[in-house]
């Protein structure tokens, strides 16, 4: 039962003067411990402390009650230190420990030189950290791990983990670090020179917002999110100075804004980060500006927005994912370096749209958006190179000027942020960077009156190719606009249906049996069109160009062709297209090329639009890569002309690989259209398909092992009605993404049958899928990872290995003759060890490296 706020108490505690034997409710009866008084504490009462040094280690375990806190506060505006520097604990203990507790305020309160961490909350709820400074503590400084609605705001965070120096991202060295905490806030708080990272929303992490907080001068860096879901890092200002003291142990300033993922959940799995926006911030001279840095991972919904990236001594953006990823977003951002720092180094980017960015020197065709970036030296902010001043920058000089060239730049996409770094609307069209100028906005900008979020645009349809058909010599036009323009496939063996769509594997012409009247005619009419594909290239070695889409009657007659590569040995792995008018010639020449090594031998959403001011566009999944104008009108085309895919008439300009979908429209798609269509994904056929991941890792395990199991591939188009898993071991379970231990060693196979609402089901085996060992494993210290080397046969420990704090690594063998084996990092013993019939299994993956 929730006490009755009006029967709370008010205890005093007094380092100076106090005594335990007091009753504590009166200032001049004062308790002399803090501990005591959280003993008598109860739901709602207040403890306040008066100024002095209480050299004690607090542990609060209180039931509580919503919305009676229990509030633990300096006294009238005194200052209380909470001080450990002759308390003797682990490294991994806290100070001040909430743990199981309910509705507890820390607020006013100094808390220092703790041997381990500052302030600890586990398992607790509605814990708010207010107004606190936490310093000098040689682990980190507030840390909640498995607790919900957690506030740390107006707090100062400094000089923690020093006895570490911290060699490598790690949760025991993080200043302000959240793990396994959902509903978490942390605004208005400065976190500087501290020797792991500043602020970081850590594995198992949801609904976070990390705003309006100063850090700088953390070694590892200053902000970051690791395998969190729903996390908002919006306004707030990360630096670097420079000084050697706050360099890592590579002599490098650390990055300011960092997005990653550990081993398990790099691919995918409950935890692996998405709904992610860094948006708003503005990070000066750190090593890198943002830095996503995940071997064999990918970014999924991700959104990188009205930032304000300034002298970064090595890149400013820095992507290491093998991808592809997914609706992810780089736009709207100012990015300047007057210190040689590079503008973007990326390993690759697919799924990843970038545009609208401001550059201060050219960042490369993988990420310049030719037809929305801007590149230009003087951005046109009021002081881009104040001094950088420990504990004396400020925003301010970080602010648009009146004429500068970022203005009105932007892209306003619906769910964007509403504010820029200082709470200025943005109305209209957005300026690029953290910043809006004020008075200076557009005119409202009309948003795209899009459909649903999964109903594709048909506005202007006019011939649409799904490729469902499964079988035979016809692909059909399913617009249902006019009368139908049905293809026809000369030769059935060199083509191959499938569920998704049809793959041409050899030579042939895929043709309409008549003119392509309706599409011509329309096109006439308008003077625009947009030619749409979902399409797999066989090879990024085709060249003629190769026909993806053609109206034309032979090579060097065309109304609009789009096609892979140029003709006579020029470079074959980008994408053009040719298109008629009164001023090209009849071979739609000039053409509109995309950069080399923009087409890829992967799933590719490719669209280019001409619009009838003659601006033509090729985007490439999503975002917009060629800008070109091509005047004229297309009055002149050919009304004889078939519309033909993977070939000429002649079938000499043949394009090898799979289609998914082709669309036509008599008008050009405006960017947010042809990113809604991107977004959706391109259609599939099968009706009922069973489909389930694993993170990856989880493979193999140490008994007891327990996996998650993801089902979110399945497909029913009429919709999954029933869920049926077979684990291996004779257990099963009905629900959608189960979670399951293995208590028993063993080689197991899982099944996964769904059914939908009209009884058809579909079921997916994968035989062996998980190997549990049950060898015994020692515990080892948190800063710490352990792993062991299994034979993939019979799921037996080959060798045991550790993983130090340095990344070192030590293997001790597990068969005879036994011996221990040391290598440089866990890269290193991969090289020498994994194999087909031997696998790495990290025993705590959620620190593995």
């Amino acid at each position: 039962m929730e006490r009755d706020k009006t029967m709370s108490t008010t205890y005093f505690v007094s380092a100076t003067n106090g005594n335990n034997n007091n009753p504590g409710t009166q200032p001049e009866q004062a308790l002399r411990t803090i501990q005591a008084a959280i003993n008598k504490a109860q739901a709602g009462d207040t403890i306040y402390l008066r100024a002095g040094t209480y050299a004690e280690r607090i542990y609060i375990q209180k039931p509580g009650a919503a919305g009676t806190p229990i509030l633990i506060s300096a006294y009238q505006e005194e200052k209380p230190v909470i001080d450990g520097a002759n308390i003797n604990f682990s490294d991994n203990m806290g100070l001040v420990v909430i743990d199981q507790s309910q509705s507890v305020t820390l607020q006013g309160l100094e808390i220092r030189n703790s041997r381990g961490r500052g302030v600890v909350v586990l398992k607790s709820s509605q814990v708010s950290i207010i107004d606190c400074q936490v310093h000098s503590c040689q682990a980190g400084g507030v840390q909640a791990y498995q607790s919900e609605a957690i506030r740390v705001e107006r707090c100062r965070v400094y000089r923690c983990a020093w006895r570490f120096l911290a060699g490598t991202p790690s949760l025991l060295y993080t200043a302000l670090a959240t793990k396994g905490c959902k509903d978490v806030r942390i605004e208005q708080n400065e976190v500087f020179e501290n020797s792991g990272i500043g602020i970081s929303s850590w594995t198992g992490c949801e609904k976070v917002i990390i705003k309006k907080n100063t850090c700088y001068d953390n070694r590892n860096g200053q902000i970051n999110v690791t395998s969190s879901v729903d996390v908002v890092v919006d306004g707030n200002l990360c630096y670097h100075s420079g000084r050697d003291t706050y360099l890592n142990l590579y002599n490098r300033r650390g990055p300011g804004l960092t997005k990653h993922d550990v081993s398990a959940y790099r691919t995918g799995g409950k935890w692996h980060a998405r709904n992610i926006q860094f948006t708003n911030n503005i990070v000066v001279g750190c090593g890198t500006g943002f830095e996503n840095i995940m071997e064999r991972g990918k970014m999924t919904s991700t959104t990188l927005a009205h930032n304000t990236i300034i002298n970064s001594t090595e890149q400013a953006i820095k992507l290491g994912c093998d991808g592809p990823s997914t609706n992810t977003f780089i736009e709207n951002n100012l990015i300047l370096s007057v210190n040689g720092g590079e503008m973007a180094k990326t390993k690759k980017t697919d799924g990843i749209v970038w545009r609208h960015n401001l550059w201060s020197t050219f960042p490369g065709q993988t990420v310049y958006n030719p037809a929305t970036d801007v590149v230009e030296s003087d951005a046109g902010l009021a002081n881009p190179n104040a001094p950088v001043e420990p504990g004396a920058l400020t925003a301010e000089p970080y602010k648009l000027l009146a004429n500068s060239i970022a203005i009105d730049k932007g892209y306003y996409r619906n769910g964007a942020t509403v504010e820029d770094f200082w709470g200025n609307k943005r109305v209209g069209k957005p300026d690029l960077g953290a910043s809006e100028v004020p008075g200076r906005a557009s005119d409202e900008v009309p948003q795209a009156d899009l459909p649903a979020n999964d109903v594709r645009v048909t506005d202007g349809l006019i011939a649409l190719y799904e490729f469902k058909e499964g079988r035979g010599t016809k692909v059909n036009d399913t617009s249902r606009v006019g009368d139908a323009l049905n293809l026809t496939i000369a030769d059935a063996n060199k083509v191959t249906w499938g569920t998704s769509g049809l793959l041409v594997k050899e030579p042939t012409i895929i043709s309409s049996e008549r003119p392509a009247k309706k599409i011509i005619d329309a096109c006439r009419a308008s003077n625009e069109i947009t030619v749409e594909v979902w399409i797999q290239p066989l090879n990024n070695e085709q060249d003629g160009p190769a026909r993806i889409v053609s109206i034309s009657k032979d090579k060097v007659r065309r109304n609009i062709t789009l096609g892979q590569g140029l003709y006579g040995g020029q470079p074959r792995d980008l994408f053009m297209t040719r298109l008629r008018t009164t001023w090209t010639s009849a071979n739609g020449l000039p053409p509109v090329i995309t950069p080399p090594g923009s087409a890829t031998a992967s799933l590719t959403h490719l669209v280019y639009t001409r619009n009838t001011s003659g601006r033509a566009m090729i985007y490439i999944n999503g975002q917009e890569r060629v800008v070109l104008d091509i005047p004229g009108q297309m009055t002149n085309w050919d009304t004889s002309m078939p519309l033909m895919l993977a070939n000429e008439l002649d079938g000499d300009r043949a394009w090898l690989g799979e289609y998914r979908l082709a669309a036509i429209y008599k008008r050009a798609l405006s960017s947010a259209e042809v990113l809604h269509n991107f977004s959706i994904g391109q259609p599939g056929s099968t009706q009922v398909s069973a489909q389930f991941t694993i993170p990856e890792g989880a493979e193999n395990g140490i008994a007891p092992h327990t996996v998650e199991f993801d089902s979110s591939e399945s497909v029913a188009v009429a919709g999954i009605a029933t869920y049926f898993w077979e684990f291996g071991d004779g257990q099963t379970s009905n629900r959608p993404n189960p979670t399951y231990t293995y208590t028993k060693a063993g080689v197991y196979s899982i099944s996964l049958t769904i059914t939908d609402t009209k009884g058809v089901s579909n079921k997916v085996t994968k035989g062996d899928l998980i190997r549990v060992s049950s060898d015994p494993f020692p515990p080892t210290p948190e800063e710490y990872a352990r792993f062991v080397l299994l034979d993939v046969a019979d799921a037996s420990v080959l060798a045991f290995g550790i993983q130090y704090p340095n990344l070192r690594c030590a293997l001790m063998w597990n068969r005879d003759p036994f011996h221990l084996l040391v290598f440089k990092d866990i890269d290193d013993v991969s090289a020498k060890y994994t194999s087909d019939k031997s696998v790495i299994v990290w025993v705590d993956p959620a620190e593995a490296t």
